[in-house]
């Protein structure tokens, strides 16, 4: 996939001093798990070009804080100087960051979606093997079923191993289990290869496999039944329960105090329920969403 306008004017400007850091392995793993279309020398010039775009933004915001605000009779707290005039390094570090982080949070999430779709997927290669197609083919179809998520991505790799660069199956697979994010994925790969390196067949090696992983998965669907069982009682109790007593507790406080505590009660009313109630809520859909196996 070719660089957008912006990435290739940082490789031009940058991809030199790029190709010679240390960073080009890393980052090159990095980018391999993610499965991000663009050389790591081209992804570094990128990440540095916006810690500088950054820094430059600090030091604009830095300018118009010291001297133009004053200039235009603006005088703002002095206290706020121990944030505003690291405030280059602080961007600049900060846009880096972010950008160099990025491949990583695509590999987990990538890894999460190859674990949920690992089983099923393997049920699909043990029928195409049952039917006696060729390891190749098998991949390669595998690779054109798109509700396998990001093991349709795998497939596609290895299949375009073998039949592009003509790599055997036994260094393609070698290859995939080096770069897949998913340690499940690499366990079945490296035992794909010893069962093909000692002369088994791929057809019982992955039925076996396919058997084990369904077992495993609905081991973890009951799990995830049972934490949610008990996520409901906790909602139920803090969500629910808890909030309705605080108000008609801070209620009733307001109503028989008789030392002008009615602005106080009001203002805890509306913290609880614009603040504490939509933050409680959103904590529970965001644990929910983060622990949701693959159904």
């Amino acid at each position: 996939m070719p660089l957008n306008k912006y990435q290739h004017i940082c490789y031009r400007i940058l991809g030199k001093k790029a190709s010679k850091s240390p960073q080009v392995i890393y980052t090159k793993r990095g980018i391999e798990r993610a499965y991000m279309e663009i050389r790591p020398e081209a992804y570094i010039a990128y990440a540095w070009m916006n810690g500088l775009i950054g820094a430059l933004a600090g030091v604009i915001f830095t300018i118009i804080y010291l001297l133009i605000l004053p200039g235009m009779g603006i005088i703002l707290p002095t206290k706020l100087l121990i944030v505003v005039i690291p405030s280059p390094i602080l961007i600049g570090a900060v846009a880096y960051l972010v950008t160099m982080m990025i491949p990583e949070s695509r590999a987990n999430s990538r890894k999460k979606d190859i674990d949920n779709k690992l089983p099923y997927a393997l049920n699909f290669l043990a029928a195409m093997a049952s039917a006696g197609v060729t390891p190749a083919l098998v991949f390669k179809n595998l690779a054109e079923q798109p509700i396998y998520g990001e093991m349709k991505k795998e497939a596609a790799w290895i299949y375009r191993d073998i039949s592009i660069f003509n790599i055997d199956i036994v260094t393609a697979l070698r290859n995939a289990a080096n770069r897949t994010p998913s340690i499940k994925f690499q366990e079945f790969l490296q035992g794909a290869i010893t069962t093909v390196t000692s002369g088994g067949e791929l057809k019982k090696y992955f039925f076996a496999k396919s058997e084990e992983y369904m077992r495993e998965n609905r081991r973890t669907q009951k799990e995830f039944l049972e934490t949610l069982g008990v996520m409901a009682e906790s909602y139920v109790t803090v969500v629910v329960a808890a909030p309705l007593f605080l108000i008609v507790m801070v209620s009733v406080m307001s109503m028989v105090s008789t030392g002008g505590g009615g602005g106080s009660s009001i203002f805890i009313m509306y913290m609880l329920t614009f603040i504490m109630l939509p933050l409680a809520h959103l904590g529970f859909a965001v644990a929910l969403s983060s622990m949701s196996p693959e159904v």
